[in-house]
């Protein structure tokens, strides 16, 4: 952006330490994100934040008037401007910024949906698509968190909620969810640890579904991914930035509390949410968005090193991964890292072999979405990424519009306009789940407590 004067914040920037009032710089443990916008408070909140809106606002036009460098992204965008994120045809990590960009409306069929009774983030489909689950961190009257068990109907295309689990008090909340590789095991992260269930007993009622709970030394775990043979399991922690190993077989054969269970755990940085590991097994990618600002980075990590507890010995490399990156999808064939940043309004595709080797140059696109982008899904063989825009009021102004973006993959790295259109969504859109076996997709929306199920729309470009 150029010379920027001591103390001053262009708009849609958050200087370090800076949140916008009432909301955490991440939240994701901010279970009510969404009531405190609507709260009896709103009027003082929103006119603290628009003062202050409109103080940035004065500094950026003064400046902008002095020198040449300086410039304003709060507007929104009309248009898509892929040249935007790149310099000599080479894609530029994005900073922070409220610029969105909103496709044009797609024709869908009306979705199946439940309500559910909480805050639902996660969602997952059992391997024979018949089952759903959502993790469910609070209830509408507190409590302990809950997992929804919602039964699937693909003749009538109905979701309907059978039953609620509730989960160890030890947990203190729900987030994040996996189903492991042999389709038998689901877990969920959630504050203290992650709670290990039965699927096939999810699924029949069983009164005992829970297995155990891998408990974390940190606090803030909030996803969760199994290794390629269901032996190790990796638990992401926000608040602490680290990465948890355990040993997930042990544990289920000698019990949660055994020693050798917990492996160890490597360091990374603030904001460790986003996991994902390679079609391989071999390599696990996590996203951590730092402080509040452009600080976000993607790592690569060793499973194997890992799993031996070689703690930052296990990190091949980490990049730039533009303002609050939150989560990380691979393409199929493992090819391309898809991360979505939250504050910068924007999703990046970076090339994994380059990654590895030369990770500042790893960058293949950058698509400007809608506002503060959150859950991914790669669908469509590879063809297409969808990303939850979330509003969910980190930064304001809000756009007001939630949706789900529909990127063409192609066309984004090919450096061409790449999104394709919106996708409608409640209040808070916030994960995704793609059930390959019959290509529907599983979203929640978070403060409306409700969970649906659409068909993926056809691969297109824009």
């Amino acid at each position: 952006m150029g010379w920027v004067a001591p103390g001053w914040v262009a708009p849609g920037w958050v200087a370090p330490g800076w949140v916008a009032p009432g909301w955490r710089a991440y939240g994701g443990a901010g279970k009510r994100i969404m009531a405190t916008r609507s709260s009896p408070a709103k009027g003082r909140k929103d006119s603290v934040m628009h003062s202050a809106a409109l103080r940035r606002l004065g500094w950026c036009l003064l400046l902008t008037a002095v020198l040449a460098t300086a410039a304003c992204t709060s507007a929104p965008a009309q248009a898509q401007h892929p040249a935007s994120a790149r310099a000599s045809g080479v894609p530029q990590v994005p900073g922070c910024s409220t610029q969105v960009t909103a496709g044009p409306a797609l024709a869908a069929s009306r979705p199946a949906q439940v309500s559910v009774p909480g805050d639902p983030t996660g969602v997952a489909a059992s391997p024979d698509g018949r089952w759903a689950v959502a993790a469910l961190s609070q209830g509408p009257d507190g409590g302990d968190p809950r997992i929804a068990v919602l039964s699937v109907s693909k003749t009538n295309g109905r979701l309907t909620l059978v039953r609620l689990v509730t989960l160890p008090g030890s947990l203190t909340g729900a987030w994040g969810m996996t189903v492991g590789p042999d389709g038998r095991l689901l877990l969920v992260a959630g504050g203290s640890g992650a709670a290990v269930l039965s699927l096939p007993k999810l699924e029949s009622g069983d009164a005992h579904p829970v297995l155990g709970v891998l408990a974390a030394k940190g606090a803030g775990a909030f996803e969760a991914a199994v290794s390629a043979d269901d032996h190790y399991a990796f638990v992401t922690a926000e608040e602490t930035g680290d990465l948890y190993v355990f040993n997930l077989a042990l544990a289920l054969q000698h019990g949660f509390g055994a020693a050798g269970v917990a492996v160890g755990a490597v360091p990374l940085a603030t904001g460790a949410v986003g996991i994902a590991i390679s079609p391989d097994g071999t390599l696990i990618y996590v996203t951590t968005y730092g402080q509040a600002g452009p600080y976000g980075r993607l790592w690569v990590i060793d499973a194997s090193r890992a799993e031996r507890a070689a703690g930052a010995r296990s990190i091949v490399a980490s990049t730039a991964a533009g303002c609050q990156p939150v989560r990380v999808v691979l393409s199929d064939d493992g090819q391309y890292a898809w991360v979505s940043a939250i504050q910068s309004n924007a999703v990046l595709a970076f090339n994994t072999v380059a990654l590895r080797q030369h990770p500042s140059a790893a960058l293949r696109a950058v698509v400007r979405v809608g506002s503060e982008p959150v859950g991914l899904a790669v669908v469509n063989g590879g063809r297409t990424v969808l990303v939850t825009d979330s509003d969910r009021g980190l930064v304001a102004p809000s756009s007001g519009q939630t949706g789900v973006s529909v990127i063409s993959t192609a066309a984004a790295l090919a450096g061409r306009p790449a999104l394709a259109g919106l996708l409608p969504a409640g209040q808070f859109p916030r994960e995704l789940s793609y059930d390959a076996a019959d290509g529907s997709v599983l979203m929640s929306d978070f403060a409306s407590a409700r969970v649906q199920m659409f068909g993926v729309p056809a691969a297109a470009e824009p």
